[in-house]
């Protein structure tokens, strides 16, 4: 469909006849803008694979490793898969229901924007997250051994440490951020971009409108 014939049938208040613009949208939110919603699910369903099969990776590796840490990290991997699979049903969702007008096309097709632009923004801060917390755990590992053994507490080697492992959790924090956001970006944003720039300029008259 023209964009012209599109933004003319954006602007009429209640189209005449059957109701057919909410299925022209549709096709063209699915196929003919680019694809953008279809590439979005397929971007999704990708890393929907991924996810599964590093989860299933470590949860077969748990009870075959000998390491209490590496045992503890592997763990905290399988809860963070099963999270990331739950986020990735809801994304699914949301982008199957970009595809499906449902009542007013303006009004839902902006909320919906909205919500995966709040999806990728938890997407963004999560990953920011997982280094960090990942040194959490290994620092809580570490005083709990030194708590445990039976030689006591060892300051210095705790503080020395906690600080590597602090370095190490501040560098993976602000080196993560420019890759995570191009990758976001790339798999998400610029195609969320280019179907709400789509959506402002059906909403401009047309030539000679």
């Amino acid at each position: 469909m023209e964009l012209d014939d599109l933004r003319q049938q954006w602007r009429q208040p209640e189209p005449p006849g059957p109701p057919l613009a909410a299925d022209q949208i549709s096709r063209w939110l699915a196929r003919g803008s680019g694809g953008l919603v279809a590439k979005m699910q397929r971007n999704a369903r990708v890393e929907v694979g991924l996810t599964a099969g590093l989860t299933v990776g470590a949860a077969v590796a748990l009870p075959l490793i000998p390491q209490p840490l590496y045992r503890l990290i592997a763990c905290a991997m399988v809860i963070l898969g099963l999270g990331l699979l739950y986020y990735y049903y809801l994304l699914l969702g949301m982008l199957r229901q970009m595809a499906t007008i449902d009542g007013r096309v303006r009004v839902h097709l902006q909320r919906l924007c909205a919500g995966l632009r709040q999806f990728l923004r938890f997407n963004y801060r999560l990953t920011l997250a997982t280094g960090p917390a990942m040194m959490l755990i290994i620092f809580l590992y570490s005083l709990g051994y030194e708590l445990a053994r039976a030689g006591g507490l060892r300051p210095g080697r705790l503080l020395a440490a906690g600080a590597g492992l602090l370095a190490m959790g501040a560098l993976l924090y602000f080196g993560v951020q420019g890759i995570t956001r191009r990758y976001l970006h790339r798999l998400y944003g610029r195609h969320l971009d280019h179907l709400e720039a789509n959506l402002r300029e059906l909403d401009e008259p047309g030539p000679g409108a």
